[in-house]
């Protein structure tokens, strides 16, 4: 075996970097961009995003409030018990939070359902669902600076 060679790639998968993963971080000031590349097909994926998330807002100032754009475009349908994962995740509430927007895909149509449920049972007027990548900038662009607003659009548009 040679010494470089890293086990993704003597398994036949592509470069580790390139690897499809979930993602969330703070790019562009109080925008905290999530990516669901990866889908959630277990509630450990959830729990992953939930580390994550806790991770990058603990790195916030506590009097800084944040917003959320998600972009879970690729999610699937979700197995009941990730789907109830997810819906604990949403329901958690941070004072800290102005708005938190999820954009999924249109062509989706079951995992549409489900999202839009999963949102609805989380009872927070402050996050939203779209099908509409500038659906989603407009409803956040009350609250973002024209730095974030840019920024979200480079995020979106880089799907």
């Amino acid at each position: 075996m040679p010494s470089n060679a890293s086990p993704l790639t003597l398994c036949g998968m592509a470069d580790p970097a390139r690897v499809v993963r979930n993602t969330c971080s703070f790019v562009v000031g109080r925008l905290l961009e999530i990516r669901v590349a990866a889908g959630y097909h277990a509630v450990q994926d959830v729990d992953e995003m939930i580390g994550m998330i806790v991770d990058q807002v603990s790195r916030v100032p506590e009097h800084q409030k944040f917003v959320i754009a998600a972009d879970w475009r690729k999610v699937t349908v979700m197995p009941q018990d990730t789907a109830e994962r997810a819906r604990e995740m949403l329901t958690r509430s941070n004072p800290r939070l102005l708005k938190s927007s999820i954009l999924i895909d249109p062509s989706h149509a079951t995992t549409g359902l489900q999202v839009v449920r999963l949102v609805e049972e989380a009872e927070n007027a402050n996050r939203r669902h779209f099908t509409d990548a500038a659906q989603q900038i407009a409803w956040l662009s009350d609250v973002l600076t024209a730095q974030e607003l840019q920024r979200l659009r480079a995020f979106l548009a880089s799907s």
